[in-house]
């Protein structure tokens, strides 16, 4: 178990706490009002995991309420933007023995069926399980007590998640069912609403499709197009590639006794897709959404908002008696490697992420094997916050698995574009005494991504899609106002060209230049900023630098028609984040937003810097926004 992982149980409990003093949690007032946010919570409030709870691995899969559903969660790859799930839950239904004859009862766990969503919720907690277990689990209890149609099936569903590299694509869901009635042709199954894409794209989720691939019992949905980078190029980079799907790892045999000991020779007896347009309206709309038991193999023409159904069925329960069905919820970049051999015209290339039908069968693999690896990876390094020193970067970590007698080092890499890469690596620290830190040299004006990772001597290497693995914003150069030398050493070793006594001519020169005109020296970076850059499409970043600046500032920017678009106090009275005294830098940053935060369009930009100390300084900057 890694030292930050023990971190998020004080924080989920301070979390619990809060939601309880509220009435309804504030997010489902707001997107159902407060009549339907009071079905949805029934008797308790809602117990949402902290964001950062399930962040462990290459899938983020942060928000189960206490009535077992998902809510705008499902983010892969982790900290990429790409939401793959909007909402997702468990349904059942049945003819209850004791209820007049002819209609069917039924419970659904999504939100777009308030009607009759109506649970006693007892939230279940969360636990960071141990070694040889799941990295994280999320317990959840209800049933349907305070239902008109009370289908008297208690429910206890637990996420499962895993950290290591080889199994941190799915979670595995497990539902333990109660029954406190006899049921007659009973039906389980599992609803998800995925709205695939990125979310810093409008709409993103009206553009989906969904199949099935009766061979391995999965359904699944994905995006039509990958939302390119460039509407007008469908050859662009794909944003979101990723298919989701939902594959049956053991359940009783249907037809026959719920109680039948599980297999894993079972699949989904039904398969059903329909559009927000068609959603059900009564509890036999949705019974009969289930029990159909048939395979709707023909997928929708065009792409659009649609859910998936899948279930199994039909079972006969008597009072007392208990069930239990195991599922996983995969996710994958890309559907299999046809799927990307039919995009290499368009320039794609197969992630390493690893495709949806890869990650199903490791799902199926990794149950059968009773959820155990042969040979797991050590336990990802706990990177601390970045210590910068001008232009320099010191990384430095922290890890358990030092202890194991297999741990062989840790490795470090960097990306230029995002915190999901891609990466380059950059250091290989192997052998003891183990390093746990590296220094390295930051670009003026660009972000820069860190990620270690922690290796043994079969080679197996911890997971790079933790958020402790990783610095999660971009790191920027702090270039001190009295310290021009790395911008002195690039200017030199370009004119020299490898003589050192040049070298040393022209760096004694430059830095006495530079700290004689301090304005002199004030650099824009980027420049040109180019919005079809990578980082701005992946929107982790949108924003240039100064560097260079005096110790007190005030930096104006200026149309080129001399209207005032914003101004940026440095160190200066309004400045939100000054530096501490005695360490004042010289870099300042802007979010390219005017006075009342609306984005500036492309063109020619002129900045004023205006210092108490050394006077003015007027130059020019231009922007260029991406499509």
């Amino acid at each position: 178990m890694e030292i930050r992982k023990t971190i998020p149980i004080c924080a989920l409990i301070v979390l619990f706490v809060c939601f309880n003093a509220f009435a309804y949690h504030e997010g489902l007032v707001e997107r159902f009002g407060r009549e339907g946010a009071g079905l949805l919570e029934g008797a308790a409030a809602p117990c949402v995991s902290a964001n950062f709870s399930f962040t462990i691995g290459d899938l983020w899969y942060p928000g189960v309420y206490t009535i077992g559903i998902c809510l705008d969660t499902g983010y892969y790859p982790g900290s990429s933007g790409n939401l793959q799930i909007f909402q997702g839950g468990p349904w059942a239904g049945g003819f209850v023995v004791e209820a007049d004859a002819g209609e069917p009862w039924t419970a659904i766990g999504t939100f777009d069926q308030l009607d009759f969503l109506m649970y006693d919720s007892v939230c279940s907690g969360f636990n960071i399980a141990q070694p040889g277990h799941s990295s994280i689990e999320v317990a959840s209890s209800f049933d349907t007590y305070y239902s008109p149609t009370d289908l008297g099936v208690e429910h206890t569903l637990t996420y499962k998640m895993w950290g290591d590299p080889q199994v941190d694509d799915f979670v595995i869901i497990q539902a333990d069912l109660k029954f406190n009635k006899a049921v007659r042709h009973f039906w389980w199954g599992w609803m998800n609403d995925c709205d695939i894409g990125n979310n810093s794209l409008p709409d993103h989720y009206y553009d989906d499709l969904t199949g099935y691939d009766r061979s391995r019992g999965l359904a699944y949905m994905y995006d039509d197009d990958g939302d390119p980078v460039k509407e007008s190029d469908p050859t662009s980079k794909l944003l979101s590639p990723t298919h989701v799907g939902q594959v049956l790892l053991a359940a009783p045999p249907p037809g026959g006794s719920v109680t039948e000991a599980m297999t894993t020779n079972v699949a989904w007896e039904t398969f059903s897709w329909w559009d927000w347009n068609n959603d059900v309206t009564s509890g036999a709309s949705a019974y009969e959404r289930m029990a159909i038991g048939q395979i709707k193999e023909t997928p929708p023409e065009t792409p659009f908002d649609y859910r998936i159904m899948t279930a199994i069925g039909p079972y006969e329960a008597e009072a007392g008696e208990e069930a239990s069905f195991v599922f996983a919820i995969v996710f994958g970049d890309g559907y299999d490697q046809t799927y990307w051999s039919r995009r290499e015209s368009a320039g794609a290339e197969v992630s390493p992420l690893g495709t949806l039908v890869d990650h199903a069968e490791m799902a199926k693999t990794f149950y059968a094997n009773g959820l155990e690896l042969d040979d797991p990876a050590p336990a990802a390094p706990s990177l601390a916050e970045p210590l910068l020193d001008g232009r320099e970067v010191e990384i430095s970590w922290q890890s358990v698995s030092e202890e194991d007698d297999d741990f062989a080092g840790y490795r470090v890499y960097r990306s230029l574009v995002s915190n999901v890469g891609p990466w380059d690596l950059i250091g290989d620290h192997a052998g003891r005494p183990f390093v746990n830190s590296q220094v390295d040299t930051l670009r003026i004006g660009f972000p820069t991504f860190y990620l270690a990772t922690a290796y043994d001597i079969a080679g197996n290497e911890s997971t790079t899609g933790s958020m402790f693995t990783k610095t999660m914003d971009g790191v920027y150069s702090t270039t001190k106002p009295t310290d021009y030398s790395g911008d002195c050493e690039d200017y030199c070793a370009a004119e020299c060209q490898g003589c050192p006594e040049c070298y040393e001519r022209c760096l004694k020169s430059c830095m006495g230049d530079r700290l004689d005109n301090p304005l002199d020296d004030i650099l824009v970076a980027p420049n040109p900023y180019r919005g079809s850059a990578q980082w701005e499409r992946l929107d982790y970043e949108n924003r240039i630098s100064f560097y260079n600046l005096p110790k007190r500032c005030t930096i104006y920017i200026h149309s080129m028609t001399g209207e005032l678009v914003n101004t940026i106090p440095h160190n200066m009275a309004g400045d939100p984040d000054p530096d501490p005294p005695g360490t004042e830098t010289g870099g300042e940053s802007w979010d390219m937003l005017t006075f009342n935060y609306q984005s500036i369009a492309s063109g020619i930009y002129i900045y004023r810097v205006v210092s108490p100390d050394y006077g003015e300084k007027i130059g020019k900057f231009a922007v260029i926004k991406g499509e």
